[in-house]
């Protein structure tokens, strides 16, 4: 007697079930959208504007009134400090960081508050904001090894010659590319060389602004940046920066 073949679909439809029918181009359907979507993600983030991208990344200046400090670790070095001093709201988290963006007002190096608000925004030529950060610094040479073994040799004084306010400075002729800055240097109270450099903004308006690099005992670089119009107190304000940065180490 022969044997009788039983299709699938006939023994289904014998126990009353139901046949469903899967395209087979569904599946490559989903990881494709999956992936337009993804990708579309990724160029959003790097094509839009960077002001978007900055303030999710905390970048944009944003500046706080409030006392409350954050335990910044800039290479393994501590500092407590108080939010109304940093620029960005990144700054205001514990934990470690690659660079520490803060500023004040001279002449007293006050914090940011929001009846200084103009003043500290201010770019004019006689602006009275500080810039000044704490980063990273394991460059093999310092700033003024820098500046003494590249850029003063090019000198057309290479010894120097007396300043204003009590500055050694150094004028370089076109072609070292230095020509269009200024130069100082002074030996400090605790036996520490400055070097400061003054450069003239592109635009007119804003004037020129002098900035000194440096790096503390702990290898911690700092840099901080004013007003040239404010250069004949470099003193206090060289020595008012370096005490407001030790008050940010924890007792």
């Amino acid at each position: 007697m022969p044997v009788m073949k039983i299709d699938q679909r006939d023994a289904d439809a014998a126990l009353g079930g139901e046949v469903h029918a899967h395209s087979s181009w569904m599946l490559p359907a989903i990881v494709l959208f999956l992936a337009v979507a993804i990708g579309g993600g990724v160029f959003w983030y790097l094509t839009s504007s960077s002001s978007v991208v900055d303030e999710i990344q905390g970048n944009v200046p944003a500046p706080s009134a409030s006392k409350d400090t954050a335990d910044i670790r800039i290479d393994g070095v501590l500092f407590r400090v108080p939010a109304n001093y940093t620029k960005y709201r990144r700054s205001r988290y514990s934990g470690d960081q690659d660079d520490l963006q803060m500023h004040a007002l001279l002449p007293n190096l006050s914090p940011w508050s929001p009846g200084d608000a103009a003043a500290f925004a201010s770019n004019a030529p006689n602006a009275r904001v500080i810039h000044f950060t704490l980063a990273v610094d394991r460059a093999p040479l310092t700033y003024q090894q820098k500046f003494e073994r590249g850029i003063k040799p090019a000198a057309q004084n290479p010894e120097g010659e007396p300043g204003q306010f009590g500055l050694t400075q150094y004028k370089f002729g076109p072609g070292t590319g230095y020509e269009n800055t200024e130069w100082f240097t002074a030996r400090l109270e605790d036996g520490t060389d400055l070097v400061m450099r003054c450069d003239a903004s592109a635009n007119p308006d804003f004037g020129s602004s002098c900035m000194r690099v440096t790096r503390l005992p702990d290898n911690v670089g700092l840099t901080y940046k004013f007003k040239r119009a404010h250069l004949a107190q470099w003193k206090q304000i060289d020595a008012g920066i370096m005490g407001l940065i030790e008050s940010f180490r924890p007792k």
